[in-house]
């Protein structure tokens, strides 16, 4: 029989609501403080009825008497639970009492952390950061190749798929208060153990479940210390551990009995195959003789053959940006063991250089805490990301692969066959370079399948004690999955590379270790396609000598525009112009210059889409880096800006936009500056009688609106005749949507061919002065330099 609910009187919630206000908190931290789920507090100060239990927790917590906010007489209400309270006043004892035994026990066992690569203990308080869980699990749900394509933003990574936006979240705290059962699920060093541990901490200082007792089991342990099948009892295991602390057995029984323990089961993916099946008997028996107590269990995403009935599956999600920082500050100062400022400091230095475009790759790998674990041990020699990332890239892969579980003592099952560590990376660079060559960021489970089928079969031929085992080609595939982590279930069968910056690295890995075979004519091919752009960079800075590859780059480049007149026509002004500029900075960083200031100021794209300019990289600043004031350079600066600004205010006035006058207030601003450093006194007179011609534009807007839309082209085209007779710039070079594109195309190629010649180990002197002096050159002015005495 279920006692009866109560409902708190009128004053009594404004009692109670007052209590809450002096704490200071919020319904929602009051429910977090019992362990109990919002719902039933707010049905409290909502004064509708609630379990008694509840009520009584709740008038407890906010210091108040529980009859006198239900309105009851003092002695009614001890007549009627007398009994009840006598019973839970000994529990509660009980708990007390047994979790102050166990105080030093959780502390010891969970408040530390051996993290990979720092000799010292860390405590888990200093380094831990909340983290969410996905309510459903992501490799169950049932999509097509074209669901997750529509999703995939490639310039993320697979972190931000939109598909994973659309899926319930919630702190994992909230999780755990929601159900009795859950079960933890998550890819390797996704932080299921910490989170597992941090749960003990916070019940045993009393923040969280202040009703149970935390009990934290590696399943691991459980299954090494058992030394027969006799032993192998969790129950036992849990009573001889109470007892180690003081708690006789019969006391260890009731709190099981009455459902006082909150029972977390660390790594259950751990266990050694041939004790799985035992253990999963084990946990099906204490969870369902002592139910009414609180399970967590955690276990590696892929391992789902352990399930349990009445539990619920949730997915640790990827760290979002926020958690990330967070994660990071916490690092430098508690890892790192910098003083608080200064951690907070290089926290922040860290932060924003993982921001930056250039480092976008590597902030995709950061959404998994072990590896962004790795990039603030990576960061904090030089406090700088590494220029070349590939070294990163290949610690997280022997990270994942071996070294994550070597140090913690974790020996995973076998596969059915005989495969060197060699050869599971050369299997993974392989599925890596076809799949990303077919331009297939996910595919089918048959597929990858007979990518393995295919990969093995060689092997099998030559090696005889592979030959002589079951190959199982779906086991192998589950291995690097459940393993490694590197290879990820996206949807039911759909599988794709746990990260694109991943797939990326593998392929390039397979052009370098089969670089001798390899025809770079199947690499440069791709020279003008953006997703190939990490490839390319990662193989050239893991060649020893990239010469050959960097030359037949610079013949691609070359010949993009080699058969269009008109765009040679304008390379050879391009190399005119800049060869007219006096100027210490290579020839070709003041080509860069222009051919940028050339696509700012003229309509040669579409509003909106850049035929050269790609946001972060700049091809002057990677030819020279911040070109240094020069007059020349600054004055045609400003004027290539008072010519696009005359191109955006005829835009604005064209669509009527609000914000025209803006574009009117930045052309005067740019042409001001113009004429402030014209040196030339004629020019700067025809300037200023220019500038004369253009109304005051605050003191009368319509007429200066009026002025433009009947003047301004006779007046643009009158600029521009200057420009074009005092500085050799300003022509209207009006080219074919076709020859943008080419343009685009060539803007992006030389970019990428400069970034690979910077990030090249080793490049010969004759090779890297030859491109760098013929870039940005029409192919007849690179016939009469190569003629020269220049270069050969």
């Amino acid at each position: 029989m279920t006692s009866q609910g109560l409902r708190a009187s009128p004053e009594g919630i404004r009692a109670a609501k007052t209590a809450l206000t002096d704490k200071t908190w919020s319904q929602h931290k009051l429910a977090i403080a019992l362990g109990i789920t919002r719902q039933p507090v707010s049905k409290f100060f909502a004064g509708e009825s609630v379990s008694r239990s509840c009520f009584v927790q709740i008038c407890q917590q906010l210091g108040l008497s529980w009859q006198k906010v239900a309105g009851l007489r003092e002695n009614v209400a001890f007549e009627v639970t007398t009994k009840t309270q006598i019973k839970g006043t000994d529990l509660d004892t009980l708990v007390q009492e047994v979790r102050q035994k166990r105080q030093e026990k959780i502390q010891d066992q969970c408040n530390t952390l051996q993290m990979l690569d720092i000799s010292q203990t860390v405590q888990l308080i200093d380094i831990y950061t909340n983290t969410n869980v996905l309510e459903e699990i992501v490799s169950l749900q049932w999509q097509e190749i074209s669901d997750l394509l529509k999703d995939l933003k490639s310039e993320s990574g697979f972190n931000q798929l939109g598909g994973y936006n659309r899926q319930r979240r919630s702190p994992g705290l909230e999780a755990v208060l929601r159900h009795s059962k859950l079960m933890v699920l998550g890819k390797p060093g996704s932080g299921k153990t910490i989170f597992l541990q941090y749960l003990a901490i916070e019940c045993n200082k009393g923040d969280f479940q202040p009703n149970r007792i935390a009990t934290f089991i590696r399943m691991k342990e459980f299954a090494e210390d058992v030394k027969n099948d006799s032993e192998f009892n969790l129950l036992n295991y849990i009573i001889q551990d109470f007892l180690n602390c003081g708690v006789e057995k019969e006391s260890t029984k009731t709190l099981l009995t009455e459902g006082k323990l909150l029972i977390l089961l660390d790594g259950l993916d751990e266990v050694p195959a041939e004790k799985a099946e035992q253990l999963t008997i084990e946990i099906r028996r204490i969870t369902q003789t002592f139910y009414k107590n609180k399970f967590v269990i955690s276990c590696r995403i892929a391992s789902q053959k352990y399930r349990f009935q009445g539990f619920t599956e949730v997915e640790l999600e990827d760290f979002d940006q926020g958690q990330i920082e967070v994660f990071a500050k916490n690092w430098f100062v508690g890892v790192a063991l910098k003083s608080k400022e200064d951690g907070e400091a290089i926290g922040n230095l860290f932060i924003n250089q993982l921001h930056l475009p250039e480092n976008q790759h590597i902030r995709e790998l950061a959404v998994t805490p072990l590896l962004l674990h790795l990039i603030c041990l990576v960061f904090q020699v030089k406090n700088q990301f590494p220029v070349n990332p590939a070294k990163l890239y290949e610690q997280a892969l022997n990270i994942l692969l071996v070294r994550w579980d070597e140090v913690r003592g974790i020996k995973r099952d076998r596969v059915a066959y005989k495969l060197t560590l060699a050869s599971k990376k050369k299997l993974l660079f392989q599925l890596a370079a076809i799949t990303f060559e077919q331009k297939k960021y996910f595919f089918e489970q048959e597929n990858i399948l007979q990518l393995i089928a295919d990969y093995l079969e060689p092997i099998q031929n030559l090696n005889s004690d592979v030959t002589q085992c079951q190959l199982d080609n779906e086991a192998l595939l589950k291995a690097i999955e459940v393993q490694n982590g590197l290879l990820v279930e996206r949807a039911r069968g759909i599988y794709s590379f746990s990260h694109l910056t991943f797939q990326e690295y593998f392929t390039a890995r397979k052009i370098v270790e089969n670089y001798q075979d390899y025809d770079c004519n199947n690499l440069v091919n791709h020279l003008t396609e953006k997703r190939w752009r990490q490839v390319f960079l990662l193989t050239i800075s893991m060649l020893p000598n990239a010469n050959e590859i960097l030359q037949l780059m610079k013949q691609k480049v070359d010949f993009l525009l080699a058969d269009d007149e008109r765009l040679q026509y304008f390379l050879t002004w391009l190399h005119q112009k800049s060869s007219s500029v006096s100027s210490s900075h290579k020839a070709a960083g003041i080509r860069a210059f222009y051919l940028v200031r050339v696509e700012r100021s003229s309509c040669i794209c579409s509003r909106h889409h850049a035929f050269v300019y790609t946001y972060g990289y700049d091809l002057e600043c990677a030819l020279v880096g911040n070109i240094t004031f020069n007059a020349e350079l600054v004055l045609d600066e400003f004027l290539f800006s008072t010519v696009a600004c005359i191109h955006d205010l005829d835009f604005a006035f064209e669509h009527t936009i609000n914000d025209a006058l803006d574009h009117a207030h930045a052309l005067v601003i740019a042409f001001d500056k113009a004429i402030e450093v014209v040196v030339d006194l004629k020019f700067k007179q025809v300037l200023q009688q220019l500038k004369k011609q253009l109304p005051k534009i605050d003191s009368n807007p319509e007429q200066f609106r009026d002025w433009w839309k009947a003047k301004s082209k006779i007046w643009g085209e009158q600029l521009r005749d200057m420009l074009i007779k005092y500085r050799h710039i300003g022509y209207d070079w009006q080219f074919s949507e076709q020859q943008k594109e080419l343009l685009r195309k060539y803007y992006y190629s030389n970019k990428l061919l400069v970034d690979c010649l910077n990030i090249a180990a080793d490049v010969t002197p004759i090779v890297r002065q030859e491109i760098e002096e013929t870039l940005l050159l029409a192919i007849a002015d690179i016939e009469k330099l190569r003629n020269s005495s220049n270069i050969r």
